[in-house]
C-alpha cells in the first residue's frame, strides 16, 4: 500500500482475513453462500480499507494464501461512486494500477472477467433496459449476466463481489432506489436465466442494518460480520477532534453578522495552515468556507440574498475573483450575484479545485462529496434541516492531512454557523452531533463556538517551553503494536532517508539484522538435527502453523502445513518470509547468501533456511531483542537532533515508539495554543498569573476544584516559579502516564506542571492534587510512583498532593522512600496511611 493504514485498519483488514478464510472453505466444499461484512463508520477509509484486503488476497500472506488470478466486481449505485473509488483504490494502492482497474461501460464485452482485476460496475447500468444487459448492440457477444455467470462458475471461491452500501444517506430517485435493490436482490438471491446467486460476497456499509435486511432472507447464506468502533476512527486522527457551532446571540445578533464570523474563521484557519506549512516544510491547506443558501422562488434561484451574501463576504477580503467561488445548485449554468460570476461546479470536484474559496449550495452536496479542506460552514437554512446539517458535518469532519495536527487546536475543528436556529433547534443539531450516526459521522466533542477561547504561548515563556518540550509522557490508547524489527526499520528510515539525521542507521540497521540471523543459523545447524533434514528433505515438509500478529509469535495449535518442495513454493514460503520481516530484508538476507547458493547443490538453500529460520520462536525473539535494543540506542544517540526537527518531524518519531509492544515513553510536545469553554457569567471561573498559554488580557481563566486552587496558588507566589500548565486531561496534546487498574492499563494526567529556575537552568515540577474519593485513587498513586522510578532524572519534584483542611500534604515521588511506601499499597485505605490521613 502507499498509504500507511492506521492500526483500526489493519485490524479491520486483519478481521476481514480471519472471516474470509472460513468463508471460503465452506463455497470450496460446496457448502453455504457466504457474506462478509464490514461496519465502516463514515470517515473510517472503507476505500483503502477494501484496496489492502484486496492485495493481500493477490499477494497472499502468513494469513492468506495468495490468489493471483482473483476476480473483485465492485457494485455500487452510480457513475460518480464507480469512479471515485476506482481513483482512491489507485492512489491508495501500490499493487493495482489504472490498468487493473476497470470501469465496466456499455461496450464492455468478455465472456469472463480477468484475473487479478478489479472491475467497478453500477446499478443503474443494469436495467432490464440497459445495453449491458439486453445485448443490444452490433458486435456485443457476451451480456454482462453471462459474464457474471461464466466468472462465477470458473473461479467459485475466488470471484468476490463488494457490495459499497457506503452512499446510503444521499438522496437518490425512487426510480434509482428500485432498480439498486431489483439488481442487488439478483446478485444475493441469483436471478434465473440471468445470474447464479454470487457466493461470496463482501458487504461494505456504514449502515450494515440495511445490508443485513438483504441477505437475512436467504436460508443458505452464512453471514460473518467485522465491525470498526467509531472511537477508534476518531482516535486514529483521520477526524477532527471538536466541530464549534455558533448560534445566534448578543455577539452574532444577525445572520450577516454571523456570515462575517464565519468569513474571519476562515480567515483565521488559512492563516494558521499556511503558517503550519511553513514550519513543517508541507504544502499548505487551502481551506473553503461552505455557505448553504435557502431554496429557490419564482423569484429567483434561491431565497437567500445572495448578492448580501456576496457583499458582506467582499467587505471581509476585497474583490472576489469568479475563479475563487462555485456553487452546486441543481442547474447547470453559470449564476452573477453582486457583480460576480458564479461557475457551476461538481461536488467531487471541491476538494482538488483548491483556489476554489467558498461554495454555495442549497441541498444536494452528498454524492460525490467528499472535502476535508471544508473547515467552514454557513447555513442560511431553518431548524428545520437538523439531520442534514449533521449529515453534511459527517463529511467536513475528515482531516485534510489524514491526521491530527500536532499541538494546534484550531486546526483540529470544524467551525459551523447557524443564524436561524433556535434553542431547540441548535439543541437537536447538537444531539445529531454528540450521539453521533454512523452514517453520518462517529461522536464529536461539539462546543458552544462563542463560549470558546484560545490562549496562546506567552511570548516571555520561551526556556520554559524549551524546559518542557521532550520530556518523556505516555500515550495509553488502544494502538495496533508492531515487531521490534519493522520498528527498527521504520526508526532507521527515518533518521536516514527522511530527516538525515544519521546515514548510518539503514546500512547499520540491515546489517544487525542479517548478522543476527547468521547467528541464530549457525545455532539451529548445530543443535537442531530436524532442521537441516527439513532444508534437505525431498518431496515435502511438514510444519506448524505459525503466524506473528502485530510482532506477538503465535503458533496456531493443532494445525500443521504441509508443502510440496518445488520453487514455486520455496519462492512463496521465502516471500512469506519477506512478510514477517518487512523491508525488504528478506531479499538482503539472501543477496549475502547468493554466492553460497550458486555454489551449493541446492540453490534454493538460503531463501528456505530463512523461512525455516523464522519458524522457530527462539530465533524471532533473539531477533526481536536485539532489534528492540537497537532501537533505544538510535533514539538515545540521536535525542538532541531529534528535538531541533519540526513537531510533525518529531511525531513520527513518537509513533515508532507508541507501537512497541512493551509501553515506551515518547517526547511531549506543548501544543501551539490551548483551546477552552469559558463562560464569563460563571463565577467559578477564575483568572489566574504565571500561566505559559493566555487570552488577549494576558490571563489564564479556568475552573479549578477545592483541591486544585489552593495548590497552584501556594506555586505561583514561590520566587523561582517561572510559568505553570493546567495539563488538560484527555487533551490529544496533554501529558500522559500509565496506570493499572481493573486490569487494564488507563490514562493518568497530573493536573500541573511547573517550570522552576534553579541556577542557570529550568527544571520541571509535575504536581498532582489528589482525590482520595475515587475508586482509582491508589492505583493511579502507584501509576505515578512507577513513573518516577523510571523518569525521575527528568524532573526537581514529582508530588503526590492531598488538601485537608488548610493544610497542603506532599509526598515526592523522587525520594525512594515514599516511592517504596506507595507502591506497596493496594486499596485507598493503604494510601491513606502513607498519607498519615487513616480514616477513624
Amino acid at each position: 500500500m502507499k498509504l500507511e493504514l492506521k492500526d483500526f485498519q489493519e485490524d479491520a483488514v486483519e478481521q476481514l482475513i480471519k472471516k474470509l478464510n472460513p468463508a471460503k472453505r465452506e463455497v470450496a466444499d460446496g457448502g453455504d453462500h457466504q457474506a462478509v461484512i464490514l461496519a465502516a463508520p463514515t470517515g473510517s477509509g472503507k476505500t483503502v480499507i477494501t484496496a489492502a484486503l484486496i492485495e493481500e488476497i493477490l499477494s497472499g500472506s502468513d494469513r492468506f494464501t495468495a490468489e493471483p488470478d482473483a476476480v473483485f466486481l465492485w457494485l455500487s449505485d452510480q457513475p460518480v461512486l464507480n469512479e471515485q473509488s476506482k481513483r482512491r483504490v489507485a492512489s491508495a494502492s501500490t499493487k493495482l494500477g489504472n490498468g487493473d482497474l476497470i470501469v465496466v461501460d456499455a461496450d464492455f464485452d468478455s465472456e469472463t472477467f480477468v484475473g487479478g482485476k478489479v472491475y467497478f460496475i453500477n446499478t443503474q447500468k443494469l436495467g432490464k433496459d440497459k445495453l449491458l444487459t439486453s445485448g443490444q448492440g452490433d458486435k456485443r457477444t457476451f451480456t454482462i449476466w453471462e459474464t457474471i455467470s461464466n466468472t462465477a462458475k470458473a473461479k467459485a471461491d475466488r470471484f468476490y463481489l463488494i457490495i459499497d452500501e457506503a452512499h446510503r444517506g444521499t438522496k437518490v430517485s425512487r426510480t434509482d432506489e428500485s432498480t439498486r435493490l431489483t439488481v442487488m436482490q439478483k446478485f444475493v438471491k441469483g436471478s434465473e436465466g440471468e445470474i447464479p446467486a454470487i457466493d461470496l460476497i463482501l458487504g461494505v456499509s456504514a449502515t450494515p442494518q440495511r445490508f443485513q435486511q438483504l441477505i437475512d432472507g436467504q436460508s443458505n447464506r452464512t453471514p460473518r460480520k467485522c465491525e470498526i468502533n467509531p472511537l477508534d476512527v476518531r482516535a486514529s486522527g483521520l477526524l477532527k477532534d471538536r466541530i464549534m457551532v455558533f448560534h445566534p446571540s448578543e455577539a452574532f445578533p444577525t445572520d450577516t453578522t454571523m456570515l462575517r464570523a464565519a468569513v474571519q474563521q476562515w480567515r483565521t484557519m488559512g492563516v494558521q495552515w499556511h503558517e503550519y506549512a511553513q514550519t513543517q516544510g508541507l504544502p499548505t491547506v487551502h481551506p473553503a468556507l461552505i455557505i448553504q443558501v435557502q431554496d429557490g422562488s419564482s423569484d429567483g434561484v434561491s431565497r437567500t440574498n445572495l448578492d448580501e451574501v456576496i457583499a458582506t463576504i467582499e467587505k471581509e477580503t476585497g474583490p472576489i475573483d469568479p475563479s475563487e467561488i462555485a456553487h452546486c445548485f441543481e442547474h447547470d449554468a453559470a449564476i452573477s450575484a453582486n457583480g460576480v460570476l458564479i461557475r457551476k461546479i461538481d461536488a467531487s470536484r471541491i476538494q482538488e479545485e483548491t483556489n476554489i474559496k467558498f461554495v454555495l449550495f442549497k441541498m444536494a452536496l452528498t454524492t460525490g462529496w467528499d472535502c476535508p479542506r471544508a473547515e467552514v460552514m454557513m447555513s442560511f437554512r431553518t431548524a428545520q434541516d437538523d439531520t442534514l446539517i449533521a449529515q453534511l458535518i459527517g463529511r467536513m469532519v475528515r482531516t485534510p492531512l489524514a491526521r491530527r495536527i500536532e499541538g494546534s487546536e484550531v486546526l483540529n475543528s470544524v467551525s459551523l454557523y447557524l443564524p436561524h436556529y433556535d434553542k431547540e433547534g441548535l439543541t437537536r443539531v447538537v444531539n445529531h452531533l454528540k450521539q453521533g450516526d454512523p452514517m453520518e459521522l462517529p461522536p464529536t466533542d461539539v462546543e458552544d463556538g462563542a463560549k470558546m477561547v484560545t490562549f496562546k504561548r506567552s511570548a516571555s515563556m520561551d526556556a520554559a517551553f524549551d524546559a518542557l518540550t521532550g520530556l518523556p509522557t505516555y500515550r495509553v490508547e488502544r494502538v495496533r503494536k508492531v515487531s521490534n524489527t519493522r520498528r527498527l526499520m521504520a526508526l532507521s528510515r527515518l533518521l536516514t532517508t527522511m530527516h538525515e539525521v544519521d546515514m548510518t542507521a539503514w546500512d547499520d540497521s540491515k546489517q544487525l539484522v542479517i548478522n543476527t540471523l547468521d547467528t541464530e543459523l549457525a545455532r539451529l545447524k548445530k543443535n537442531s538435527p530436524d532442521f537441516d533434514a527439513k532444508v534437505k528433505g525431498s518431496g515435502q515438509i511438514t510444519l506448524n502453523a505459525v503466524i506473528v500478529e502485530q510482532g506477538t509469535w503465535k503458533e496456531i495449535q493443532g494445525q500443521t502445513l504441509t508443502v510440496p518442495l518445488d520453487e514455486k513454493n520455496i519462492d512463496d514460503l521465502f516471500n512469506r518470509a519477506g512478510q514477517r520481516l518487512g523491508e525488504g530484508l528478506h531479499l538482503d538476507f539472501w543477496q549475502t547468501h547468493y554466492d553460497q547458493d550458486e555454489l551449493d547443490e541446492m540453490p534454493s538453500r538460503s531463501r528456505l533456511e530463512l523461512f525455516l529460520m523464522l519458524q522457530d520462536e527462539k530465533t524471532w525473539k533473539t531477533l526481536e531483542a536485539a532489534c528492540g535494543e537497537r532501537c533505544e540506542t538510535l533514539l538515545s544517540q540521536n535525542k538532541a537532533a531529534i528535538k531541533k526537527l519540526t513537531t510533525a518531524e518529531q511525531e513520527d518519531y513518537n509513533k515508532v515508539q507508541e507501537v512497541a509492544k512493551e509501553p515506551e515513553a515518547l517526547s511531549f510536545l506543548p501544543p501551539v495554543e490551548m483551546m477552552l469553554a469559558v463562560d464569563i457569567k460563571d463565577s467559578n471561573f477564575r483568572n489566574y498569573d504565571g500561566h505559559m498559554y493566555v487570552d488577549a488580557s494576558g490571563h489564564f481563566v479556568d475552573v479549578l476544584n477545592n483541591w486544585e486552587h489552593p495548590v497552584i496558588e501556594a506555586e505561583i507566589v514561590r520566587a523561582d516559579v517561572v510559568g505553570w500548565l493546567r495539563n488538560v486531561p484527555r487533551k490529544p496534546w496533554a501529558f500522559s502516564l500509565p496506570y493499572e487498574f481493573g486490569g487494564e492499563n488507563r490514562p493518568m494526567y497530573p493536573d500541573f506542571l511547573v517550570v522552576r529556575a534553579v541556577d542557570d537552568d529550568h527544571i520541571v515540577d509535575i504536581l498532582e492534587p489528589h482525590s482520595p474519593a475515587l475508586a482509582d485513587s491508589y492505583a493511579k498513586a502507584k501509576g505515578l510512583a512507577q513513573f518516577a522510578a523510571k523518569h525521575a532524572m527528568h524532573f526537581g519534584r514529582i508530588e503526590l498532593i492531598r488538601v485537608v483542611g488548610k493544610e497542603i500534604k506532599r509526598l515526592d515521588l523522587i525520594d525512594a522512600t515514599n516511592r517504596k511506601r506507595v507502591l506497596a499499597v493496594d486499596s485507598n485505605a493503604g494510601l491513606d496511611l502513607v498519607f498519615g490521613v487513616a480514616k477513624e
